[in-house]
């Protein structure tokens, strides 16, 4: 009876330790969700005409650029290479603070960020869809549809 007794618990070790390397793969859905809150757009432009084009009307409505993060750069700087890669972080205080004081964890959300990268010789931006920004907020589309919501159509309009 010990001998089965055993032989029943190395086998149930046995099928854990299998399945121990499944536990770190990406879940496909969570990736699709995700993926659909984000907005890809394709450039007209290279990498660096296209990062300035964006600047330059983040700027022209006054909205302040808080930083920028040069992935590539940084890799470099790391002994890697990677594609070209930049997060514009840009924002407007006067706009976004009100909805941080309605809604404190929607700082989590705010300044927005774009990301301009380069795949298979393709220059792109990719933003998160602004719906997406109020899924666990207080905040609802409507407040924030004439303000956040047009920054995905300045981006647009800038690369097009």
């Amino acid at each position: 009876m010990k001998k089965i007794f055993l032989l029943a618990l190395s086998s149930v070790v046995c099928m854990a330790c299998s399945n121990i390397s499944n536990t770190n793969t990406v879940d496909s859905s969570a990736v699709e969700r995700s993926a659909s809150n984000l907005l890809t757009f394709n450039s007209n432009y290279n990498f660096t005409e296209t990062k300035n084009k964006i600047i330059t009307a983040l700027q022209a409505k006054n909205m302040t650029i808080f930083s920028q993060i040069d992935h590539q750069a940084a890799a470099e700087k790391a002994g890697l290479n990677m594609q070209p890669a930049s997060v514009i972080i840009f924002g407007t205080p006067k706009i976004g603070t009100p909805y941080m004081v309605k809604d404190p964890k929607f700082a989590l959300e705010l300044p927005l960020k774009v990301l301009v990268t380069e795949v298979d010789g393709k220059v792109q931006v990719v933003m998160k869809n602004t719906k997406s920004l109020l899924s666990d907020s207080q905040i609802e589309y409507s407040e924030i549809k004439d303000t956040l919501g047009k920054a995905e159509l300045l981006i647009e309009k800038a690369i097009k």
